[in-house]
Order: structure tokens, then sequence, then C-alpha cells
């Protein structure tokens, strides 16, 4: 980094003609190295909702803990073999290289105890590329006896107190050296020390006959133990289905241009009627031409975290109807009369939508094959309609398609 006066790491430095140019976004990185090696369909996926899943990965592990992150996977992957879909992704990768060494470090009960963490870290380092990679640097995570029992408290507090003493040899010699040398205060002989023994064991003693006294001897603590801890958070569980949490509305796209970074991305300000457009971006450069995206009535997804994509921050997420294959993707068309800002619903749900949704819950992921254009161009969640007071949300084109 010093030798070639890098800003910072990684990076990654284009030269192309006489034009040289910098990029310090991982996924920018990912995507770029991605398209030259005619492999992103795989490592970010086929699809748009793919590549949001695939970006969300990226900003969630950045922002978690080792330990934190090992929780995550472990959850994610109960029913999966990989983080996206059904092959490796660039996911997958940047996850592995940032929680191998934890799982390097689990005890074998611990390895049990997270299983699917543990079988996805196997299966990985078993594929052709990384094992290479795993074995040159002393990666590979050994599989666990099965006949290993867990750890009691009782072990692991003697094995955190042997730490300790390991870890503070030196401090613990020179305070006793400290000790040895200093001249004994009057205070510090055997009688003296006896005396205030015996007085803290009396305490203790009248400090456990309070414990010990009735309830109406201190009322208020008896009270206050009475009393169940208030929860600090709002329980997700009264937000409803993940359905009811997507804040759909309608949109129209004021402005649009092409990202000046990349083939896929078009740059859209949308008027979702708050007064003041949003700024969005959307993988559809290949599928729509922007003439039909100037001006256009659409629905956006609004109460998505903002992200960057390509180093655009994009704070939404365009609702498109594709075709099973994805070969041919188009806007979602709202009801006649639409207006910006019109809330989309879905029959037979209350819309319940927080203000943003929390990425680690995967809301939209947790809908989204469920997402759905039926064989007359209705969009659907499973059987029930997109609908606004004023119709139901269609596709021109798209029949027995999906939603993303």
């Amino acid at each position: 980094q010093a030798v070639l006066n890098l800003e910072s790491v990684p990076i990654m430095i284009v030269t192309e003609g006489d034009k040289t140019s910098k990029c310090a976004n991982l996924y920018s990185i990912f995507r770029h190295i991605a398209e030259v090696t005619k492999f992103e369909s795989i490592f970010l996926g086929k699809t748009e909702t793919h590549n949001n899943q695939v970006l969300s990965y990226f900003e969630l592990i950045s922002s978690l803990s080792s330990e934190e992150l090992g929780e995550l996977l472990n959850n994610d992957l109960k029913v999966k073999m990989f983080l996206v879909t059904h092959n490796i992704t660039a996911a997958d990768i940047l996850a592995y290289a940032h929680v191998v060494h934890y799982v390097q470090g689990l005890t074998d009960a611990d390895k049990l105890a997270k299983n699917n963490l543990f079988r996805w870290v196997d299966h990985l380092q078993h594929l052709p590329g990384i094992s290479e990679y795993a074995e040159t640097h002393n990666l590979i995570v050994t599989f666990p006896d099965e006949n290993t029992k867990a750890v009691s408290k009782r072990e692991l507090k003697k094995m955190a107190k042997k730490q300790y003493l390991q870890e503070h040899k030196n401090e613990i010699k020179e305070h006793k050296k400290d000790k040895k040398n200093k001249p004994a205060k009057p205070e510090d002989t055997p009688a003296t020390e006896a005396k205030e023994e015996a007085k803290a064991q009396n305490e203790a003693v009248e400090e456990e006959k309070k414990t010990d006294a009735p309830s109406d001897a201190k009322p208020k603590k008896e009270k206050k133990k009475q009393n169940p801890p208030k929860p600090k958070n709002k329980p997700q569980e009264q937000l409803g289905e993940p359905i009811t949490q997507l804040d759909i509305r309608v949109g129209k796209i004021v402005k649009v241009w092409k990202h000046p970074e990349s083939t896929k991305l078009y740059c859209e300000q949308i008027d979702l009627g708050e007064g003041q457009p949003r700024e969005i971006a959307s993988g559809l450069q290949e599928f729509i031409p922007i003439e039909k995206m100037e001006n256009a009535i659409e629905l956006s997804l609004a109460n998505l975290k903002a992200r960057k994509l390509a180093g655009f921050e994009s704070h939404g997420m365009v609702l498109t109807a594709g075709n099973p294959d994805k070969t041919v993707i188009e806007l979602l068309v709202p009801p006649e009369g639409s207006q910006p800002g019109d809330k989309i619903t879905i029959k037979g749900f209350d819309r319940n939508p927080p203000e943003t949704l929390n990425p680690k819950k995967k809301v939209f992921e947790a809908v989204a094959d469920d997402l759905r254009v039926d064989e007359n161009g209705v969009a659907k969640y499973k059987d029930a309609e997109f609908v606004t007071d004023k119709g139901v949300v269609v596709s021109e084109g798209i029949r027995n398609g999906g939603i993303s």
C-alpha cells in the first residue's frame, strides 16, 4: 500500500487507453471482475432479486463481527446449500473469507451446535479453487468429533482463569514483587487482617439476613422485583406477515440516465409523492429502452434501506415483471388514473410497513418467490392481487411470470 501510494485497500485500478480509474467499493470490484470474466450470472445471480440479495450480504458482512456473522449464517443456512442461489456466489466467497478463522477456532462441541455453518464451510473448502487456497493458507477446518461433550460452565471458568493468568503473567509478577518490597504498615499485621476478615464475614451474614427478611420489611424492593422489565423495542411479531411490511407505492420517473460506470444500471429520479424525488438505481439497461423509462408511471418499493449500487446511492427499488427465464422484463403498470404516492395494498392484507425495513430480517427475500404475474397479467402475492382504490396492478406483456 505504501509502495504503490494507495489511499486504502482493497482497491481496483482500471486502465483503458489513456484513462485510469480507481474503485475501493468491494461490491463494485467483485462486479467488475465478474463482468470481465463473463461469470456475472453465476457470482452475482441471474435476476435483480439475486443481485440485491448478494449486495445485501455485502453490506451485512462488513457491519458484523465474526461471531455475529457466524450466528447469522448458521440461521440462514438451515435449508440452503449456498446463501443466495443454488450455486456459489460472491456472497458466499466474501462471507467465507470473513468467518473461516472464527470457525477454525470453534471447539468440536460448538461446531456441532452450529452444524449449518460448519456444513457450509466444509462444503466450500472442498470446492475447486477454494480448496487449494485453504490448504496453502492453512485455513482447513477440521471435522468435529461427534462424541465430544459440551464444556461445562465450571470448566469454562477454569479455562478463562487460566487464560487470564497466562496473558497477565508479567503484570502479576511485578505486582507481587512490589508488594513484597513495600514496607508493612501497622494496619497490615496478621491480627489486624484477622479482624478485617471477621468484620467482612459479619457484614456478609447481616446482608444475608436482610435478603431473607419478610417481604413487608422492604416493600419497595420486593415490588421492583415483581415488575417484569419493559421491552425496549417493539416486538417483530406486531409488524405482521412480511408482505404487510412492504411499502409499495406508485411512482413517476421524472428523470433517467445511464450509470456512467455500469452497462446494466439506470439512475432515476422518481416522484413518490413526497415533494422531493427519490434517487433509485435499477438494473434495467439491458431490458427496457431509456425512452420507455422516461416519464413512466411505475411501482417502487419505498422502505428499503439506502445502499450504494456501483457508487450511486439508491433509496428504493423499481418493481418489474419478468418471464420465467428472465429474458424479458418490463415495468409493472398501476391502475389508470394513479398518482405518484398512491399506496399499493395486497388484497386481504392490512398494510403495516415500518419506515425502513431491517436488512437483517430479509423481509423482501421472504416473500420474493411468491410475487408473480398470473395468466391474465395481474400482479399478485400468491393468489392476492396488488390493488389500489382505482383498480388492480398489471403487466402489459408478461404472463405467468415473476415480480422482482
